[in-house]
């Protein structure tokens, strides 16, 4: 009896690709569920405080004459909510590789794909579509939800406005790099608590005290903070201010950022122990 491979057909095609390293990250994302509740928090937290903030705006500036409300920004109004979001997204990034050191099945995972890089590289393609996708929804939903509630004091303005759509756009462009860089950091220190509480110091501690310092040595690195880069990204004022970066140097610096730390986790991945 023949033994060759004619024998068993199917056994052809069978074998690591790009698509089908793909298919199964996806398949896990949709299977866990802490990650669809974690993806949603950043949507419900860039919606909800963007509702509070443009409604407490809104009746601070009812009645007020044209020139009271020189300087206000609807847009900026409208997305407050981002840079909160973006502790959910970073946190996203970080579950979807530390789950997988938590449960045990990094094991297996890496076992089917024994070259590694491409299980982080899947895992990359994966949160990048999926929370740029949904951040730029909920984007668009605070923006809009924001102008209606504006436009009874005459405040608000449409998306074609100068840097609307731009500012919508990138503030999911910025929580999509945010949890890219969690994912990094997870992938670096393997452990949820760890790599949050690094995640929330990187975002949310790290700034401020850059700020407390002289400002000749403050004022220059502050603005190369992750959670200042990405800001810049939909600030709408950001290059009229010299402290802070215009749209295109805060979407290079984030990006870079969110690459140096990958290339990291990328070494880690490839040359540690599972």
């Amino acid at each position: 009896m023949s033994t060759g491979t004619a024998d068993y057909p199917y056994r052809r095609g069978l074998g690591v690709t790009t698509v089908r390293v793909w298919r199964s990250e996806w398949t896990k994302f949709r299977s866990l569920r802490h990650l669809g509740w974690t993806l949603f928090s950043s949507a419900a937290l860039l919606i909800a405080i963007g509702l509070v903030s443009t409604l407490l705006t809104a009746r601070d500036y009812a009645g007020a004459s044209p020139e009271g409300t020189v300087g206000f920004e609807p847009v900026g109004t409208a997305l407050a909510g981002a840079s909160f979001a973006q502790l959910a997204t970073g946190a996203l990034g970080v579950l979807l590789m530390t789950g997988e050191y938590s449960s045990g099945t990094i094991g297996p995972s890496l076992t089917a794909v024994p070259s590694r890089l491409p299980v982080l590289w899947a895992k990359l393609a994966v949160i990048l579509s999926i929370v740029l996708t949904v951040s730029c929804g909920a984007a668009l939903v605070a923006f809009f939800t924001g102008q209606v509630l504006l436009s009874g004091n005459d405040l608000g303005v449409s998306l074609t406005a100068p840097g609307a759509l731009r500012a919508v756009v990138g503030s999911g462009v910025s929580m999509s790099l945010t949890a890219v860089i969690g994912l990094g950091v997870g992938v670096l220190l393997r452990n949820s608590a760890a790599a949050i509480s690094v995640c929330v110091g990187l975002f949310f501690v790290l700034p401020p005290l850059v700020s407390a310092l002289p400002s000749s040595i403050g004022s220059p690195l502050s603005r190369y903070m992750p959670s200042n880069a990405g800001a810049a990204i939909y600030g709408i004022d950001a290059d009229s201010s010299s402290s802070s970066l215009s749209p295109g140097a805060g979407l290079a610096v984030l990006c870079c950022e969110a690459a140096l730390v990958i290339g990291a986790a990328a070494y880690r991945l490839r040359r540690g122990d599972v």
